[in-house]
């Protein structure tokens, strides 16, 4: 098993944070998560967001605040993940996009629409509706100085 270090961005439009909607087949948990992905060889956090962004979105953002470090331990006993997740705060270049309800998005060779959804959305009990990585709702809540980095360990059972 690997450690990955992914790179997120929190993408705000008011209220509303801009998330990839993703769905595994035989699973009832439809998971969210922010645009951005893996921290290749080389490169920084910060660099491996602003290259996932223009991958995945074909946009720019501007220059992204680290806010939070996750740590996070998932999965089953058979299939256990293992991520450190930095995630940023970052804004669009271009500002007609957020006047849009999605954004067109692709992962790899997979296409998918980005949506905004308020965060208060993902404080549900539904175990339908999730927002990962693990950790992230309650960084997105209780964060209310944005000069202040928030290091958070979580370990799913």
């Amino acid at each position: 098993m690997k450690i990955r270090s992914v790179s997120l961005g929190i993408i705000r439009r008011e209220e509303d944070i801009l998330v990839q909607v993703i769905n595994y087949p035989g699973i009832s948990t439809t998971f969210y998560r922010p645009i951005g992905g893996t921290i290749e060889f080389g490169e920084n956090s910060k660099q491996a967001l602003i290259r996932e962004i223009r991958e995945e979105l074909n946009q720019e953002i501007e220059e992204p605040i680290l806010i939070s470090v996750i740590e996070n331990i998932f999965g089953t006993e058979d299939d256990r993940g293992h991520e450190v997740n930095f995630i940023y705060e970052a804004k669009l270049k271009e500002k007609t996009l957020y006047e849009l309800d999605e954004i067109e998005g692709i992962e790899g060779d997979i296409k998918y629409k980005a949506q905004w959804k308020p965060l208060n959305f993902f404080k549900t009990d539904s175990e339908d509706i999730k927002l990962v990585p693990d950790g992230l709702l309650d960084v997105l809540l209780k964060q209310d100085n944005p000069n202040i980095s928030i290091i958070k360990h979580v370990r799913a059972n």
